[in-house]
């Protein structure tokens, strides 16, 4: 799948998962809504100041997954963090975001604009 397609696809309904794990190899998982992708073609979450974000600054590597609702039809990404910000343009415009799908308190816990490098693309099902 390539960035274009990401584009397009991030757009249907879906559920999207975030791994990460911590410096001694604990994982997590956490349900993520679908990134913004710049024109660098960097992937851009937002995130609280909970178990993922404190893993991703001791391990900047993650996998995020996003099935498209009602199908087995999804995509695995590698991703790497190469940025951090927390304040911006960016950060407002993922708390808009959420804003406008009601989740107010959520919004307001919002503190970093974690941008990612894309290591690979897989899709969730290979025949």
């Amino acid at each position: 799948m390539k960035i274009d397609q990401l584009r397009e696809f991030f757009q249907m309904d879906g559920i999207g998962i975030i791994g990460t794990s911590d410096l001694h190899g604990w994982t997590n998982m956490a349900i993520y809504s679908p990134p913004i992708i710049t024109d660098e073609n960097l992937l851009v979450f937002g995130a609280t100041e909970r178990l993922t974000y404190k893993n991703i600054k001791e391990n900047p590597r993650a996998m995020f997954m996003f099935i498209q609702n009602g199908t087995w039809n999804g995509v695995r990404i590698r991703l790497y963090l190469v940025k951090d910000e927390e304040s911006g343009d960016m950060l407002e415009r993922i708390r808009d975001r959420f804003r406008s799908m009601g989740y107010n308190s959520l919004a307001s816990q919002i503190k970093h604009a974690l941008y990612f490098r894309i290591e690979e693309i897989r899709p969730l099902k290979e025949y």
